[in-house]
């Protein structure tokens, strides 16, 4: 969206918008009209476009997904692949869509079809088969018309074209699927309102915004940019109602198929017969006198906007056209009229009156625009037929416009204005009887009831409520934390009470409490939800939560520095959690006082029997000796540890591994000379060659943990053999109840991996 504005005023300035236009079109010729007007449609054409990619690419909302089960996967991914096949091939990238590419494109439509057939358990059974059968003879159609295509049977190909209706059915399928979101409940406003959008322009706005303007001369024709720019849209609003359809599947209500209860419309009385009679009647008056002139036609070949639609438009929007047509010759709209006599609905009544008068202005354009003598007359037409084709089909059979035997005139229909006369005083009964508002208040009296409410509010005193302080997050870190002597961090001393308090409330995200709120009332507050906590009436708790939308339980922590009912939960709590872990350290202090104690065959120089039992971060004791040459990270040690799964050494660099899960107990031996090998009672011996550079050898967590006495001999800098033995041993009755090191060093050369002892198990 940025780049579309950006450039947009570029091109305004400078007259160049070869750049907006491949940013907004993603085409690379040239745009079609010099710099102007349509630099707004461009702009406001990438501000949609920008729109769209926010709802495809943000995705569904974090932390709301609620499992959905298999159909609804399947459905999210299939969506997902129908996007980026669109995106790829024909909205986007334009690459090349060979015959296979459309035939991949009507197999995901398929799937589509099947699984929201299958997700939509909850809509009504018949909209859903209806539905099921519309999209898949549509894309069976699709798809058997571009095989025989690719393959040259013609015939077979216009059987293929048949079936699916010119795109009809698919069309079909696509409204009743949007009919089935909204009564389903799992998709959202956006991703109804933008498949429905779409729809409205690819089969309304866009016909007729062509059929208007009569056409375009040429690719640098204004109407070209509008035409284009409503097109792209209707490409754009797909993708959305694809993308949203897609993410809203994975929202709170992915599992469930809420239903709405809407409120029963109140149905106005019937009132004097007469009227509502009237109302039905009337627009079936003038359809009978065509009809016993054999024609069951309202408009027929005359007029602008018939010529508009026969001569402009093609496909669904002609057909669309002659269905209304036709339907309105037959008596169609007295039978709506009927419908809402019948169910008498403010909504019904204004949609109802709302199509008679639209009815009535086309009527009146007709009659307006429309020749004593049409120019698709049987005289003009080869062998007196009236004949219109359109795709090799015929639009209207020849016995619908004969000459009369004595006259030989053609009779086209009564004038549309006895049809537009009838609707417009049928739509002022519906309005005037079922449509109006309900009675309001009368005027005068809202008038005196908002003037002494406001008289009352002027005179009235006003109170003055003061803020007092107000204790700001930074303010609460800077009173946690003190910057010492040369600069040292230095940690003050813990917050009590109601400042603790503030400060709690002031340091969490999404809190109960208003961050606005001055500390005085804030902890005013405080102290009424501690009544509330100490109570603990579940009806009161309920009545907080219902009117405030605080969960009091919830809040012990929080209120424990000024509610003493809280701090003793919390204290409790404490303790509990502190006994645990002296129990759990005391158990593992057991288990390394109970482990087997390795006795030397030869005496160590130094030997040391860690009391404490050893924990790692992440499995891992390493020794690192800083000499500036190598670099811990970059050394490719975890790559070595991997062949023997042991320890692994450089120089200046050891690491050995174990489980970080299960208690460690070491024991460390340093010897003048090689010492006997040891392999039984243990399931894994590797001995390796390590050089150290200065002289110290402290094996320990690298994330900070504890850190075992130093491996060297007196200080002695240079090669080591270091052997190192792993064993897992029983605690009470697991066989995996902990496990122990014994790690050896003693002076000597090499850099060979000598693994005494392959790992085994217990």
């Amino acid at each position: 969206m940025t780049a579309v504005v950006v450039f947009g005023v570029i091109a305004a300035v400078s007259g160049d918008s070869e750049v907006v236009w491949w940013l907004v079109v993603h085409q690379a010729w040239s745009p079609p009209l010099e710099m102007g007007w349509y630099a707004l449609v461009l702009v406001l054409a990438g501000g949609v476009q920008g729109w769209a990619l926010w709802q495809i690419l943000r995705g569904r909302v974090v932390g709301q997904d609620a499992g959905p089960d298999r159909h609804v996967r399947r459905l999210r991914r299939v969506l997902y692949v129908y996007l980026a096949i669109r995106l790829t091939f024909y909205l986007v990238f334009f690459l090349p869509s060979p015959w296979w590419v459309d035939i991949a494109r009507d197999v995901v439509r398929l799937a589509l079809v099947v699984l929201f057939h299958r997700v939509l358990d909850g809509t009504p059974r018949a909209l859903r088969f209806v539905a099921l059968a519309a999209g898949t003879l549509g894309v069976v159609g699709s798809i058997g018309e571009e095989v025989f295509d690719e393959l040259d049977v013609r015939a077979v190909e216009q059987i293929f074209d048949l079936v699916r209706l010119s795109g009809w059915l698919w069309s079909l399928w696509m409204a009743l699927i949007l009919v089935a979101q909204a009564r389903d409940g799992r998709w959202g406003r956006v991703t109804m309102w933008s498949g429905a959008a779409s729809m409205v322009l690819a089969f309304l706005v866009v016909p007729l915004a062509f059929g208007l303007i009569g056409g375009f001369g040429g690719f640098r024709d204004p109407a070209f940019t509008m035409i284009l720019g409503l097109s792209g849209a209707q490409a754009v609003l797909m993708l959305v109602w694809l993308a949203r359809s897609a993410h809203d599947l994975a929202g709170p209500h992915a599992g469930a198929v809420p239903r709405r209860e809407r409120p029963v419309p109140a149905r106005a009385p019937l009132g004097r017969r007469p009227l509502p009679v009237a109302a039905v009647v009337l627009p079936l008056l003038p359809a009978l006198a065509n009809l016993a002139h054999g024609l069951p036609l309202w408009i027929g070949p005359r007029g602008a906007i018939e010529s508009a639609f026969r001569m402009r438009f093609t496909g669904p929007s002609l057909l669309l056209w002659l269905g209304f047509d036709l339907l309105v010759g037959i008596g169609g709209l007295a039978v709506l009229v009927l419908v809402a006599v019948t169910r008498r609905t403010r909504r019904l009544a204004r949609a109802t009156a709302c199509t008679l008068v639209i009815a009535a202005a086309v009527g009146a354009v007709t009659a307006v625009t429309a020749r004593a003598a049409p120019d698709h007359t049987a005289a003009d037409l080869s062998g007196g037929d009236m004949v219109f084709d359109y795709e090799g089909a015929q639009i209207y059979p020849n016995w619908m416009f004969t000459p009369d035997v004595e006259t030989g005139e053609i009779f086209f229909g009564i004038s549309p204005l006895w049809h537009s006369a009838a609707f417009t005083v049928s739509a002022i009964i519906l309005m005037s009887r079922y449509g109006r508002r309900p009675a309001r208040r009368s005027p005068y009296r809202v008038a005196v009831a908002v003037a002494a409410s406001v008289v009352t509010l002027f005179l009235l005193p006003a109170a003055d409520h003061a803020r007092g302080p107000f204790t700001s997050r930074s303010d609460c870190e800077r009173a946690r934390s003190t910057v010492g002597e040369y600069g040292q961090h230095v940690e003050s001393r813990p917050m009590t009470g109601e400042t603790a308090f503030v400060c709690e409330v002031r340091g969490s995200d999404g809190s109960s409490f208003s961050q606005s709120t001055p500390d005085l009332a804030l902890v005013a507050y405080g102290h009424r939800l501690c009544g509330v906590y100490t109570r603990n009436d579940p009806r009161e708790i309920a009545r907080i939560r219902e009117t405030s939308g605080v969960d009091v339980r919830g809040l012990t922590y929080t209120l424990a520095e000024i509610c003493p009912r809280a701090a003793a939960i919390v204290k409790a709590a404490s303790d509990e959690e502190e006994r645990e872990i002296a129990e759990r350290e005391a158990e593992e202090q057991r288990m390394c006082d109970e482990a087997p104690r390795h006795r030397p065959l030869i005496r160590p120089e130094s030997a040391s029997v860690r009391r404490e039992p050893l924990w790692t971060d992440h499995g891992s004791v390493e020794a690192y000796e800083e000499d500036g040459e190598n670099d811990p990270f970059e050394d490719g040690l975890s790559e070595l540890l991997e062949k023997n799964g042991l320890v692994a050494a450089l120089p200046g660099h050891m690491m050995i591994y174990v489980y970080s899960d299960v208690v460690t107990c070491v024991t460390t031996e340093t010897y003048r000379r090689r010492p006997p090998v040891e392999t039984r009672g243990w399931h894994h011996v590797v001995e390796v060659g390590y050089r150290s550079p200065t002289g110290e050898i402290k094996l320990g967590d690298p994330m900070g943990g504890a850190e075992l006495p130093d491996l060297a001999l007196h200080g002695r800098s240079g090669d080591y053999r270091i052997r190192v033995h792993y064993a897992w041993f029983p605690w009470k009755g697991e066989k995996r109840g902990g496990q122990r090191l014994l790690i050896m060093a003693y002076p000597g050369r090499g850099d060979e991996v000598v693994v005494h002892r392959e790992r085994t198990d217990p």
